[in-house]
């Protein structure tokens, strides 16, 4: 049986690109807009990495990274020991010349999760399956069309839980939502995202539904960060929020792992009050289908 640790440090890194000028001229980031959100980057990794208790994980807004940037950030999570979900810039997918994806990179350091210093890191990807309309107006103004990746993946980070990436848009589909259910820990939400109250209340419901810690990584071009869990006080149920733009910021936050494993799988002490709202309706029989017999992409 998993030890589960209590909290899951994690970064919140947002930076700020103009999408008005970053995407002006082609579907590849501007080279004065590159060097600025890499000025940036280095700034608040360096920034989160002096944080006392480490960063286990930390988050970059959806397409904020530019790609020729991503070996070096490779080298910086090996040096963090830090997993580093980060958005990438428009790429024009190999032997499809008209046709642009949108994903994550999931940097996993080799050593991480141990004390041990890590040497090298390796990438997964996590695809974008439905474009925001905006999105799809900016590719047709350059030619373009969005290759939709229709795909749902759950890393296994052992002690520290189970957790899974959306990028922007699909953070709103319903059928990702269903999927995901009790069956993970942690859901973060990579944004560029002008529409903050529909982003915000869907975390705070879908916390509720899910039933698991909800971040919203936005771009400081329009702020909105934010970061929920499903505690059952309203004033602790806010764990970080981040209104203003265009601001880069960076903050470090702790998100509950194992008290929130043992009021998803009902099984809080009894005589300890209960810090997390009651399960949400359905829950036994999706425990049955979910918890037991989820498929898990180990990270």
């Amino acid at each position: 049986m998993t030890d589960y640790e209590q909290f899951l440090r994690l970064g919140i890194a947002q930076t700020v690109v103009d999408g008005e000028n970053a995407w002006k001229d082609s579907m590849q980031m501007s080279a004065i807009e590159e060097r600025a959100v890499i000025a940036q980057i280095q700034h608040q990794l360096a920034s989160i990495a002096q944080d006392p208790v480490p960063a286990k994980v930390v988050l970059l807004p959806e397409l904020s990274v530019p790609r020729g940037f991503l070996p070096q950030l490779q080298t910086i999570a090996a040096q963090m020991n830090a997993i580093i979900i980060a958005g990438m810039d428009f790429d024009v997918v190999p032997r499809k010349s008209m046709t642009v994806r949108n994903r994550a990179a999931v940097v996993i350091p080799n050593a991480w999760g141990t004390a041990k210093r890590s040497s090298r890191s390796t990438i997964r990807y996590v695809g974008k399956t439905y474009a925001a309309w905006g999105e799809h107006q900016l590719l047709q103004q350059h030619g373009y069309s969005f290759h939709s990746i229709p795909e749902v993946w759950v890393f296994n980070a052992e002690r520290f839980g189970k957790f899974a990436v959306a990028v922007c848009f699909d953070f709103l589909d319903l059928e990702r939502v269903a999927m995901y259910r009790l069956g993970i820990q942690h859901l973060f939400i990579l944004a560029y995202n002008k529409d903050l109250p529909t982003f915000d209340h869907a975390a705070e419901a879908l916390s509720r539904m899910i039933y698991c810690n909800v971040v919203v990584c936005n771009t400081g071009s329009h702020g909105g960060s934010l970061a929920v869990s499903p505690y059952s006080g309203v004033g602790r149920r806010v764990i970080y929020r981040h209104v203003g733009s265009p601001l880069s910021t960076s903050q470090t936050i702790s998100l509950p792992v194992a008290d929130l494993i043992l009021a998803q799988t009902n099984t809080w002490p009894a005589g300890r009050d209960r810090v997390f709202k009651n399960l949400p309706p359905g829950s036994e029989l999706v425990h049955d289908l979910t918890m037991q017999n989820f498929p898990i992409q180990q990270a």
